[in-house]
This record gives C-alpha cells, sequence and structure tokens, in this order.
C-alpha cells in the first residue's frame, strides 16, 4: 500500500499532452481537475514511473489523489490502469472525468453503468481497467453536422464557451467533493 491512500478515491482528469490541447474541448476533463486542484489547494507533482501528474489530498479527512494522465485521451486506459493498481484503488472507487458531446456545455452527469458511450478514451480505459465511474461533463452538441467531429472536439472553446464553463464551475466542484466524501462504490 502506498503511504496515504488508503481509502482513497482516485479522481482522473482525461486529455492530450502538449499546449495545442489546452482549452480544447476534449481537454475539459484536465481542464476540470486543473481547476480544481487550484480550488482544494492541492499541488500537482510529475511522476515519470506513472507518466501523469498527480496531486493528493483529503476533504473532511476523505482521502483523494488527482491523476492527469500524460498520454493522448484515446490511449488512456493502461496509465489509468497503472495508477489505479499503484495506490491500490479498486475500480469501484476510480472516477474518470471527461468531455461529453451529448451534455449541454457544463453540465454533469455521473454514472456507474457499462459502456464508453461513444467515447474512444472511456474505450481504452474500459478495456484496460475495466468499470468505473463515469463523470461526463457537457461540450454541448457540433453546431452543423457537417463539421467533422474530431475537428469539433479538438477546437478550442471560444471566450463565450470559456466564460460559461468557469461559471458552471462550482456546481462541478460540488459534485467532485460530494464523489470524495461519499466514498461511492458499486458492485
Amino acid at each position: 500500500m502506498v503511504d496515504g491512500a488508503r481509502g482513497a478515491i482516485l479522481l482522473v482528469g482525461l486529455g492530450n499532452p502538449g499546449a495545442s490541447y489546452i482549452h480544447t474541448r476534449h481537454n475539459l476533463g484536465q481542464f476540470v481537475l486543473d481547476n480544481f486542484a487550484r480550488h482544494v489547494n492541492v499541488k500537482w507533482v510529475n511522476n515519470k514511473k506513472l507518466n501523469a501528474d498527480l496531486a493528493r489530498g483529503s476533504l473532511d479527512g476523505f482521502p483523494f489523489i488527482l491523476a492527469r494522465p500524460l498520454c493522448c485521451v484515446n490511449q488512456s486506459g493502461y496509465p489509468v490502469a497503472r495508477i489505479s493498481k499503484y495506490f491500490h484503488v479498486a475500480n469501484n472507487r476510480v472516477a474518470i472525468i471527461y468531455d461529453e458531446l451529448n451534455l449541454p456545455l457544463g453540465e454533469v452527469k455521473i454514472t456507474v453503468r457499462p459502456g464508453d458511450g461513444g467515447h474512444n478514451g472511456m474505450a481504452d480505459v474500459c478495456e484496460k481497467l475495466g468499470e468505473c465511474i463515469r463523470f461526463r461533463v457537457g461540450i454541448g452538441q457540433k453546431p452543423n453536422k457537417e463539421l467533422d467531429l474530431k475537428e469539433y472536439v479538438l477546437a478550442r472553446f471560444s471566450d463565450e464557451e470559456q466564460a460559461a464553463l468557469f461559471y458552471a464551475m462550482p456546481a462541478i466542484f460540488d459534485n467532485l467533493k460530494n464523489i470524495i466524501a461519499r466514498q461511492p462504490t458499486f458492485p
């Protein structure tokens, strides 16, 4: 057991590495986790062995680990599984935060059910880790059907969209705190 990890919940933000992906729709998981880390005053530390940035803390005595895998979204499964195994966190205590096309911008939906919902990053996580908590944050539908999906999710948020996301952050943070405090498990 890694020191201080007993009973922790693992929150993982999906995103692509590199400056060119900052503030893109597909990096919303990492964007949320970065803002949450500042909100709860924990600092990121790079862990080369796990190929991830990690932050650890506790809220009201409930321990948590934040993780940003340093790989492409669609190849997140192996790093997430390694981080979970390293900290001895069971799948039912792993929450993956990621972008969701089928939710309005900033809206959150938390589920524990089989499947990836068509998200390639979650498909890889489900394949390598198994089922876990899905913390989806809406990016909204494509503005027109002709727009390529890859182009849409890899595009940066507009200034108006960024403002809307910052407005939504307190509610998103409340959802993350509820996951930490309730220490959810599922069969």
